[in-house]
C-alpha cells in the first residue's frame, strides 16, 4: 500500500467538521482557525500573552502574529513562541513575524541577531543562488526562535522611487518583474527548506503607491502598472506562492466593489483565485490598520474579508486592545452565517485551506 500524505492525513482527520451537520462548537473551531492575534507585551508571564495562549488551547484562535512591541530579547520571544506552541497541543499553530531583512527585521541587532541584507541590496549584490544561501540564514534565525510563518517577500516593484513604504526601506527588489520574481523564488524556496511558510505581499502590487497604508487609504488605481501582477502571476505557476497577503489599497480596476483590494470579493474571489488560478492561502494585512479601521466598522470588515474570500484574518488587536475579541470575532462570524450574510462554505474552503498549509510547517 502507498503511503499516505501528511497533508492527505490531516485533511482526512479534520473531514467530519465539514459535514452538513456539523455542529456550532465545530464551526466555532473552524472559525478560530481563521484568526491570527496578536497580543500585548513581550513576556511570556504577561497577562495578554496568557490570555492568547489559553484562547489558543480552546481552539478560539488559529495563528499568532508578533508585531514590533513583543520583541523584546533572544529568550523572551524563545518563551513566547515555546509558550503558545504547547498551548496548541497536537493542533499545529501558524506563529507568524515580519522577517524581511534589512529595514524589517525582527529578529535583529538590537536582539543579538546578524543583520540580513534588505531586498534592494540583496537583488544588486547577489545572485539568485547566492540569495537562497542569504535567506536560509533567515529562515535559520526564525525557525529557531520558534517561528513557522515569514510575513515576506515583498515582491513589489520599484515602481515609485519616492514610495514611503517599499522604495524608502528598499523593502523591493527591483523595478523588473523578472529580477523580483527570482529573488523572491529564492526567499521561498529556502523558507519551504526550513520548515517555514512565507507570504507573498502585496496583492496586487504597492511599489507605485504615494501613501502609506498604515496611515490611510493608498488609492493605486492610476499609478499601478500591469506588470505589477507579474511576479505574483509566476511565482503562483511555479508552484511558489504558498501563501499571498492582498494590500489595504484602493484599485478601481481590479476592486470594483469601492473597497480595499484585501476585502474585496472582485479582486480575491475574482482576479486573484479565478483568473490567476490561485489555491492557497489568503491572509490579510492587519485588519486594524489605519486604512481599514477608519473607514469600516470591525463587523463591516470582517464580514467583508470572509466574503471577499480571505482565509486568515489578521487582528492585531493593538488599536483598542480587547481581551474578548477572539470569542466576539467567531460569535460575529457565526451569526453572520445563520443571517445568511456569509455563506457556510466560505468558512469550510478557507479551514481546508488552512489545515493543508498547516501540514506543510514544522
Amino acid at each position: 500500500m502507498k503511503s499516505i500524505s501528511k497533508i492527505t492525513l490531516a485533511v482526512l482527520f479534520y473531514f467530519s467538521l465539514f459535514s452538513s451537520n456539523a455542529n456550532a462548537a465545530d464551526r466555532n473551531q473552524m472559525i478560530g482557525q481563521m484568526l491570527m492575534m496578536g497580543f500585548q507585551g513581550g513576556s511570556a508571564n504577561g497577562t495578554s500573552a496568557k490570555r492568547l495562549a489559553n484562547q489558543i488551547k480552546k481552539g478560539q484562535v488559529g495563528s499568532v502574529v508578533f508585531l514590533g512591541y513583543n520583541f523584546k530579547s533572544k529568550s523572551s520571544v524563545k518563551q513566547l513562541t515555546s509558550l503558545f506552541k504547547n498551548a496548541s497541543g497536537n493542533k499545529k499553530l501558524f506563529i507568524a513575524l515580519d522577517m524581511e531583512g534589512g529595514s524589517v527585521q525582527r529578529l535583529g541587532r538590537k536582539l543579538g541577531y546578524p543583520s540580513i541584507p534588505s531586498a534592494r541590496s540583496v537583488a544588486k549584490r547577489q545572485s539568485p543562488a547566492q540569495a537562497k544561501s542569504t535567506y536560509k540564514k533567515l529562515a535559520s534565525i526564525s525557525k529557531n526562535a520558534g517561528f513557522n510563518m515569514n510575513l515576506g517577500p515583498v515582491v513589489d516593484l520599484l515602481v515609485n522611487p519616492r514610495n514611503p513604504v517599499i522604495a524608502k526601506w528598499n523593502r523591493a527588489y527591483s523595478a523588473d518583474p523578472k529580477k523580483v520574481t527570482e529573488f523572491a523564488r529564492a526567499f521561498v524556496k529556502a523558507h519551504k527548506e526550513a520548515g517555514i511558510i512565507t507570504v507573498l505581499k502585496h496583492f496586487p502590487g504597492h511599489g507605485s503607491s504615494i501613501g502609506d497604508s498604515h496611515e490611510g487609504f493608498v488609492n493605486i488605481s492610476k499609478t499601478w502598472k500591469n506588470k505589477e501582477l507579474d511576479p505574483f502571476d509566476q511565482l503562483i505557476k511555479s508552484g511558489d506562492a504558498p501563501a499571498i497577503m492582498p494590500g489595504h489599497l484602493i484599485h478601481s480596476r481590479i476592486a470594483s466593489d469601492g473597497v480595499p483590494v484585501s476585502i474585496s470579493k472582485p479582486a480575491i474571489s475574482g482576479l486573484l483565485r479565478k483568473k490567476l488560478n490561485y489555491s492557497g492561502l489568503v491572509i490579510s494585512d492587519d485588519l486594524q490598520m489605519g486604512a481599514i479601521a477608519k473607514n469600516y466598522s470591525y463587523k463591516n470588515t470582517i464580514i467583508r474579508a470572509v466574503n471577499a474570500g480571505v482565509d486568515i484574518l489578521m487582528i492585531s488587536n493593538s488599536r483598542k486592545p480587547d481581551p474578548s475579541l477572539p470569542s466576539k470575532t467567531i460569535a460575529l462570524i457565526s451569526k453572520a452565517i445563520d443571517e445568511g450574510k456569509i455563506a457556510p462554505e466560505k468558512i469550510e474552503k478557507a479551514y481546508k485551506r488552512i489545515i493543508k498549509a498547516k501540514a506543510t510547517v514544522n
